[in-house]
């Protein structure tokens, strides 16, 4: 009788082991399904160099505490440069995150925005200004090689006439990003706002983002 006990206490041990391996199995897989991922760039093409922070957003304190040296993500990023890219995780639960720049050595310059992430986003965040006013907008990044030529968006702070080949092709609109323009030379080949826009440090074949205003290109940036 008492074999028979041991046994049947072997047994259920087992069962229990099975059981609660099974069910952490499951809750890992559960987990990497709720928890997904984002990569962001930040863009700075504000006429002076500036610090980035990003943090979680709490329903219980709102924004506040986004300034924090622990939620610096990018710091001393050079005026009209890309900083490293920017990984984040995020529970689907709370997909909501406060994104701001200040300058690296004027304190009372902050900038801030809310952003709604969805699943695998590849973000562009561009720090911008116009006649002393200050932004910042948050647009995905959008990919589209075509091969022998630059494929383009213009990202633009006013409305500026575009020129492709000598024709003109639309107008910015403030704070809006353009559909892709193709353009077969990098030297003439875009004109905004009357300027040449350079192109010639870049590959064809490859898509870029251009940050421009009134007086041309600010920043060029690989998709």
């Amino acid at each position: 009788m008492r074999m028979c006990n041991k046994k049947l206490v072997i047994t259920l041990t087992l069962s229990l082991t099975v059981a609660l391996t099974g069910c952490l199995d499951s809750s890992d897989k559960l987990d990497d399904k709720l928890t997904h991922e984002v990569e962001i760039s930040f863009v700075n093409s504000l006429s002076y160099m500036a610090d980035f922070y990003a943090q979680k957003r709490s329903i219980s304190t709102g924004g506040s505490g986004l300034f924090d040296s622990d939620n610096l993500v990018s710091g001393d990023v050079p005026k009209n440069e890309v900083a490293s890219i920017y990984n984040y995780s995020y529970k689907v639960t709370n997909n909501m995150l406060d994104l701001g720049v200040k300058d690296s050595v004027n304190a009372n310059k902050e900038d801030r925005i809310t952003s709604i992430l969805s699943k695998d986003d590849n973000l562009w965040v561009i720090a911008w200004e116009y006649s002393g006013e200050r932004d910042i907008s948050v647009i995905k990044k959008s990919q589209n090689n075509i091969s022998d030529v630059f494929n383009v968006r213009l990202f633009a702070n006013g409305s500026y006439d575009v020129a492709v080949a000598g024709s003109q092709v639309l107008t910015t609109e403030k704070g809006k990003v353009t559909d892709y323009l193709s353009v077969s030379s990098c030297a003439d080949g875009l004109k905004v706002a009357n300027n040449n826009i350079d192109l010639c440090a870049g590959n064809f074949g490859a898509s870029y983002l251009l940050v421009v205003d009134n007086n041309g290109k600010l920043v060029m940036a690989q998709e």
